[in-house]
């Protein structure tokens, strides 16, 4: 029996983390397209790469029968898309225009040979809408003659996953992806064609609008809120924020609000939701993922628009009844978002010192300036601009120290730790035993 062949566009999280370890593990041979001539050479040298997957304790997945193709080589990959039995981008939706003139030149080609079978090419971008927009561009990348015959081969889906990928590095200079679960993916049943080759971990489903909505508003939702709010504790990481004490509260209460507004609006599921809320709460507070806060908070543009993870979610409550006082700080701390790299952030600050925060809520969320829920994000907002004028207070310790060198100075040392000592027994403050040691 021939090795079935899939085409992959992108060697990112979720080319390499997700589809990688599904496709090979059904056996398939995939050839992966991608930009970087450094992960190509790793692709070809290896003939794979590695996955970890790190829930509870980490285990390696080798992804084999890999090849790479760069994406500039355009006769080698249309050659590719022609001849494979199955094609899957993931790239990110802004780049996808960049690959469909590939794609509709291979899907051209297959067309042009006799008795030719459909070939499915499937958006895992995790939107909505991703499968027709692939369609739209693909078919506006071929001449217009050859459109027709495109269409009639090709079938343009879309895919998702709530699964977690990092990675994507080179270690000794082979690839290294990492996943918080064995893989799945769920692919929309609107658009596709018969043919489709069966993948261990992929199901096909009717309702892929409301599975996106449910992975944006929960998963999507908890990283968001705590990359936002741990941008400015001045963390690294994902889980530091999601288990930091000022900012835990904060997430639970957002995907809490979240999940309720997803139970109005399908209360047949209402179970499900709240198991994937409860779930993507723990997910998010892995440590093994290391997930950083400048990966999950950039471009905060595109994620605040009106039906993205926190805006969406918000209004959908609204229209329900709902009270969303968590969402409100999470959609004010996004707005605030300053990081100096990211070009988005920087626009969008550069937007509110010209013309205001509301025409950010309005233009960016789509929340009208009267609206109340956008009147209590434009109140969180300005508390948050306020939290951070005011002077961070000295812990009790460091105050502790300033007093012990004051009287060790003016007295001696002796008097000093005398005091520190019986202030601790008094207030049974621990530690402060130990202040003239640390000090």
């Amino acid at each position: 029996m021939q090795q079935r062949t899939a085409v992959v566009f992108g060697a990112g999280k979720l080319a390499g983390g997700l589809l990688g370890p599904l496709l090979s593990r059904s056996g398939f041979r995939t050839v992966y397209v991608a930009r970087r001539p450094d992960v190509v050479a790793a692709i070809n040298r290896a003939g794979g790469f590695t996955v970890q997957v790190k829930s509870g304790r980490t285990t390696a997945l080798n992804v084999e029968h890999c090849s790479a193709i760069a994406l500039r080589e355009a006769e080698r990959v249309v050659e590719a898309v022609a001849g494979a039995d199955a094609v899957f981008t993931a790239v990110g939706i802004d780049n996808l225009a960049a690959v469909t003139r590939l794609v509709g030149a291979g899907l051209w080609r297959r067309s042009q040979q006799l008795g030719a079978a459909p070939l499915n090419v499937i958006a895992c971008e995790n939107l909505p809408g991703a499968g027709q927009y692939l369609r739209h561009l693909v078919l506006n990348a071929v001449r217009p003659e050859a459109a027709l015959a495109v269409e009639s081969v090709g079938g343009f889906s879309a895919g998702l996953t709530r699964r977690i990928m990092t990675g994507g590095s080179l270690e000794a200079g082979r690839l290294v992806y990492a996943i918080d679960q064995v893989p799945d993916l769920l692919v929309d049943a609107e658009g596709l064609r018969p043919g489709l080759p069966s993948v261990a971990g992929v199901d096909i489903t009717e309702h892929f609008a409301e599975m996106v909505m449910r992975k944006l508003f929960t998963v999507n939702c908890a990283q968001a809120v705590a990359a936002y709010l741990g941008h400015r504790e001045r963390l690294e990481y994902v889980h530091e924020a999601a288990c930091h004490p000022r900012i835990a509260p904060v997430v639970e209460g957002a995907v809490r609000e979240s999940a309720a507004a997803l139970v109005a609006q399908f209360p047949a599921h209402a179970r499900d939701i709240r198991r994937e809320a409860e779930q993507a709460l723990r997910q998010i507070a892995n440590p093994r993922q290391a997930d950083t806060i400048r990966r999950i908070a950039k471009d905060p543009r595109r994620k605040l628009s009106p039906r993205e993870r926190l805006a969406g979610p918000a209004r959908l409550a609204i229209c329900h009844g709902l009270a969303v006082p968590h969402l409100a700080r999470a959609l004010a701390a996004a707005v605030s978002y300053d990081a100096p790299e990211d070009a988005q952030a920087v626009a969008m600050q550069d937007a509110i010192a010209r013309e205001g925060v509301e025409r950010v809520l309005t233009e960016d969320c789509g929340l009208l300036p009267y609206q109340p829920l956008a009147r209590a994000v434009k109140r969180e907002y300005f508390a948050l601009l306020d939290e951070r004028a005011a002077p961070a207070l000295p812990s009790v310790l460091e105050v502790i120290r300033a007093v012990r060198a004051e009287l060790a100075e003016r007295y001696d040392l002796a008097c000093a730790d005398g005091f520190v000592s019986r202030l601790g027994e008094r207030y049974h403050l621990a530690g402060l035993s130990n202040a003239a040691e640390a000090a």
